[in-house]
């Protein structure tokens, strides 16, 4: 059974993953240490700082020693976004992270763990990927990403820094409150808040895997504990085709849904079907029974 963490520090700690991992490690008595750019917190309860990672004098102040693990999830996200701001996309994403590596090399394999979320976007595409499958790159930010897991494997070599590395598909669920679901199920979800019809790109047969932000969460925790071997490794969850996830949420919320055409700029950035093959997760730190969408829709 693996200890309690002793404090945990999360950067981007306003963001999506980071409000609900924040909220899950207090739950379990864990302090945590929540920083952001923003000048207010929106994480609960926990000790909340301001902070810009690209500014080199924020990371010479800033004390890692006494830290169980520490979460990055900071940054810019946004496929077409990045493409508009490159720059700006390289400056933080990367060259924020590598501060942040910078700032731990000194203590080694005594740092505290890195949990860096990464994204199904670094994937070539395929109806199953494994963390050995191609890797291609459809956006600055997923660049980015693949930027970020490399200078990961070359600290943990070269200075010998653990870390884990989560590659995520299609997250879903609100654990704090509600109007907060992100990505594909947020955008499905706004439509209904605007009262307009839920749009899907073609015949919505394009078909990926869902995973439970409580089971990102529980997932997290257990990464955090030092028999887990530095690496990358998928998270897995359930598959539903967009057209599967809109009729559950028009089934529950009395939306409707209407086919669009699919948009050239996005057709040229989408890698089709994926299923995230988790077994590389399961063998080090125990099978996970997934929570189902279908079983979780009153939590989006």
């Amino acid at each position: 059974m693996m200890s309690k963490p002793a404090k945990i520090a999360i950067f981007g700690a306003n963001g999506y993953i980071g409000r609900h991992l924040s909220r899950h490690f207090l739950s379990l008595g864990v302090p945590v240490d929540a920083f952001d750019v923003q000048e207010e917190p929106r994480v609960e309860s926990a000790a909340y700082s301001r902070c810009d990672i690209c500014d080199a004098g924020f990371w010479e102040r800033f004390e890692p020693r006494g830290y169980s693990a520490i979460f990055f999830l900071a940054g810019l996200s946004g496929v077409e976004r990045s493409f508009r701001e490159a720059e700006a996309f390289l400056k933080v994403n990367i060259g924020g992270f590598a501060s942040l590596l910078r700032r731990l090399e000194d203590m080694g394999e005594a740092a505290p763990r890195i949990v860096f979320p990464s994204s199904r976007l670094v994937y070539d595409g395929g109806s199953t990927v494994d963390e050995s499958s191609l890797r291609r790159s459809r956006s600055v930010y997923a660049a980015s990403k693949v930027a970020c897991e490399e200078l990961l494997s070359a600290y943990h070599d070269r200075f010998g820094l653990p870390y884990v590395v989560l590659r995520i598909c299609v997250p879903f669920g609100d654990l704090s409150d509600s109007g907060y679901s992100y990505g594909t199920i947020g955008f499905f979800m706004s439509k209904v808040r605007e009262g307009k019809p839920i749009t899907v790109y073609g015949d919505g047969s394009c078909r990926k895997t869902y995973t439970s932000i409580d089971d990102i969460c529980d997932i997290a925790v257990r990464c955090i504990d030092a028999s887990v071997p530095s690496g990358v490794y998928n998270v897995g969850g359930h598959e539903y085709t967009l057209r599967e996830v809109a009729e559950m949420i028009c089934a529950r919320t009395g939306a409707t849904w209407v086919s669009v055409p699919f948009p050239e700029e996005a057709r040229r950035v989408e890698m089709g079907n994926i299923a995230m093959d988790s077994g590389r997760l399961d063998a080090a730190i125990g099978k996970t029974e997934y929570r189902r969408l279908s079983d979780s829709i009153d939590s989006i």
